[in-house]
């Protein structure tokens, strides 16, 4: 009876174990502006207020009151576009390009010309958006700031919509892996959960496997007290720094991920009925997910810890593409953000999260499922570090992201946080 009772409680939460990269726990130092100064943020949280926001907490895991925003979502949007993984390349004359390449800045400053009105405003990004998307492509981010517009989801929209670009629903909308600000107006809520305010979210491009967002737009429309940056990387410069024989074995061998990880320590007590229950749960929870997502995944049999877990893994990746509009070859990898090696390093204890996040415990191997050694781990962390760039963003301000080109994360914080986002064909 146990095992029939775990059958259907693994069934119910196994959908939601697959939650955004952008969902995953890391730490690291704060930044202040657009910077690269290093520094250590320490947290300290009273203990009322952990229990008011852990219930804040269970209400987003639940969905409370979500129901009216997403199918409000659902009747504006369509589903985000498939990835585009492009043809082979020669990754070692890909990479020799760009380092004889001048790349322009990165990213891109936009301030208001000194448009007052909010119409103006709006009028200045439909005037000026053949630039902007253009300055976008080549640049990878836009930080746009000083402008009154986008300060709340309703101007935030008129800014979008003002360069034409057309929104899509979040990459796992199908299992409400991100809390929706407002369906009428596109806006997904960007990683301000309390209880992941004190892990930091690894350097990511926003793709499901099958699915991949083209360009995004962050918006804060509050700052938290301490911390919070926004922070993105280019994948073209981490291409060009990063060693050329270890980008050569990661793109001959590929890389496959592994984004859920569900406890089945019960089947050791089962005794005969063990290999029986094996496959019968692997089959059931492997549909289960067919049904609900829209990526693929391969269910393994694994032990962590000495205790027996069932892990998700998606099909081999490479991690290396040419982009899929100006050819330009990049770094279009999560490692940073899946590694559970890095993530570790970093984090040390943490309190635990809240709800479906508890079991995105993830982690990165080669396409072969053999595990990537630490000494290469170690180094594509010290090069997307070294060209991370921590945007500390004001009320209304925006940036833009080629997410093809550009990984983003985001520090940890104190406070009230009240970011959100956009994601668009």
């Amino acid at each position: 009876m146990r095992a029939v009772s775990a059958l259907f409680i693994l069934g119910s939460v196994s959908v939601s174990a697959f939650a955004p990269s952008s969902l995953l726990p890391l730490r690291t130092s704060t930044r202040a502006a657009i910077s690269s100064t290093r520094g250590r943020l320490g947290l300290r949280m009273s203990t009322p207020v952990k229990e008011a926001r852990t219930q804040v907490d269970r209400d987003q895991d639940n969905g409370v009151g979500q129901d009216s925003e997403r199918k409000a979502a659902e009747q504006l949007m369509q589903p985000c576009p498939l990835t585009t993984w492009g043809q082979p390349l020669n990754v070692r004359d890909a990479q020799a390009s760009l380092k004889n390449e001048e790349l322009p800045a990165y990213p891109l400053e936009l301030s208001n010309p000194s448009a007052a009105d909010l119409d103006a405003q709006e009028k200045y990004f439909a005037d000026n958006k053949e630039q902007i998307l253009a300055d976008l492509q080549k640049h990878g981010a836009i930080v746009m700031r000083n402008f009154d517009l986008m300060k709340e989801p309703q101007g935030f929209e008129r800014m979008w919509k003002a360069l034409g670009m057309e929104a899509c629903l979040d990459p796992l909308h199908s299992v409400a892996g991100r809390p929706v600000v407002s369906g009428k107006n596109a806006v997904y809520e960007a990683v301000n959960k309390p209880s992941r305010s004190k892990f930091f979210v690894g350097m990511h491009n926003e793709m499901v496997g099958k699915r991949t967002v083209k360009r995004a737009a962050f918006v804060c429309f509050k700052k938290a007290e301490v911390g919070g940056e926004f922070i993105i990387a280019d994948g073209v410069r981490i291409l060009r720094d990063l060693d050329s024989d270890l980008i050569s074995r990661l793109y001959d061998r590929k890389i496959r991920f592994s984004s859920a990880e569900l406890p089945m320590g019960f089947l050791d007590n089962t005794g005969p009925l063990q290999p029986i229950l094996e496959p019968v749960l692997r089959s059931v929870l492997g549909v289960i997910v067919d049904m609900k997502v829209d990526f693929e995944v391969d269910m393994f049999w694994n032990r962590v810890d000495g205790k027996r877990v069932i892990q998700a893994h998606a099909p081999p990746q490479p991690p290396v593409i040419a982009h899929p509009d100006s050819g330009m070859p990049t770094w279009f990898c999560n490692i940073h953000s899946h590694s559970a090696k890095l993530r570790d390093e970093r984090d040390g204890v943490l309190p635990e999260t809240t709800g479906a996040s508890r079991l995105n415990k993830s982690d990165v191997f080669y396409g072969d499922g053999t595990v990537i050694p630490d000494a290469d781990l170690k180094s594509i962390d010290k090069v997307i570090k070294d060209n991370m760039v921590y945007v500390m963003m004001n009320e209304g301000d925006v940036v833009l992201v080629d997410n093809y080109r550009t990984m983003h994360g985001r520090n940890v914080f104190e406070g009230i946080r009240k970011h959100a986002v956009t994601w668009f064909k």
